[in-house]
């Protein structure tokens, strides 16, 4: 894994294609297959009516391609990039919260700008698909959005993609896992939180090299975000409080509003505590960025050239267009 005076880029590029390619037939194989399912359901609606609004087959359409297909084919073509993991580390519980306090303004500011922008661009008429599942009952959210996404996502993310390029630089690699990680979640509403936590959770690999932590961060957030949050917000009566807010100036009108009190009061409780965490995690993260440590690696790049040696490599191009058009038509 040398380069030569004469190919400076040679083998980072080969290297970085390789991880391209792995990327690439992941991305491409998931949506093929999940469009094969959607077609499939649709067609054996007309004798199973039903099929489509299952629970059980909207999840299995959008998650049996990825888990089964996807994660697997891109774990098996980058196993030809030679691994080099960092060395190990142990991560105090102090260090862990302050880690995860961290993620807590990137998880909230990194979603509402996402949200801003995809409604914007979209001139409003965007929509998260990804609330359909979050705000579903069915049991496979736990299994799927808070056990399998977190080990699967980091197995390949940070592991396999930073155990197999660290070598030609941290900042590097710690880019490309957290852009690649934000840009296979193929919609603007995921994008920039997505690609924040990714960050942390990369940078985290880097200085302990136990994808244990990381993993833990991921399936705390995705529990916050994914159960906690809308399990309260769906425990709200919206019509009750229509129809107590138009009752606010008749008598009886407290009557109506003190059954809704404690919904309320939950959801208060709630954004308060965010908010108190995300401000704690903003003040962490201007106070220790400046602090954080990027180790020299064996064949790492003058400054500036590790993103031409990654970007000279048509695979990884593909893979960043690929992703980057079907947010584009996530819009739309």
């Amino acid at each position: 894994m040398h380069q030569t005076a004469h190919e400076p880029f040679s083998q980072h590029s080969k290297d970085y294609g390789q991880m391209g390619l792995a990327l690439l037939a992941m991305a491409l194989l998931t949506v093929g297959l999940q469009l094969l399912m959607i077609l499939a359901g649709v067609r054996l609606s007309s004798s199973h009516p039903a099929l489509l609004s299952n629970p059980w087959f909207k999840w299995l359409a959008a998650f049996l391609p990825l888990y089964l297909f996807g994660f697997p084919t891109a774990f098996l073509l980058m196993r030809k990039v030679p691994a080099d993991p960092p060395a190990r580390s142990k991560l105090g519980a102090g260090r862990f919260l302050s880690f995860l306090l961290m993620c807590f303004p990137l998880m909230y500011g990194g979603n509402l700008i996402g949200t801003l922008l995809s409604n914007v661009l979209s001139g409003g008429t965007a929509q998260n698909n990804l609330e359909a599942f979050v705000f579903d009952s069915s049991p496979l959210k736990l299994l799927v959005i808070v056990i399998l996404a977190p080990l699967a996502e980091e197995f390949l993310y940070r592991k396999q993609l930073i155990d197999r390029c660290r070598n030609y630089g941290e900042k590097t690699v710690i880019l490309f896992s957290s852009l690649s990680f934000a840009l296979f979640h193929m919609n603007f509403f995921q994008f920039f939180y997505a690609f924040g936590l990714g960050a942390v959770f990369a940078y985290l690999y880097t200085r302990t090299g136990l994808l244990r932590y990381s993993i833990a961060l991921h399936m705390i957030i995705n529990f916050i975000g994914s159960v906690i949050a809308p399990l309260l917000l769906s425990s709200v009566d919206l019509e009750a409080l229509q129809e107590a807010l138009q009752e606010i100036n008749f008598s009886g009108a407290e009557e109506a509003i003190l059954p809704l009190l404690p919904q309320f009061l939950g959801i208060l409780l709630f954004s308060l505590a965010i908010l108190l965490l995300s401000a704690a995690g903003l003040v962490l993260l201007i106070l220790k960025a400046p602090k954080m440590v990027f180790l020299p690696s064996p064949e790492e790049l003058p400054y500036g050239q590790g993103w031409k040696a990654l970007l000279r490599s048509p695979w990884v191009i593909l893979f960043f267009l690929f992703c980057s058009a079907v947010c584009i038509y996530q819009l739309f």
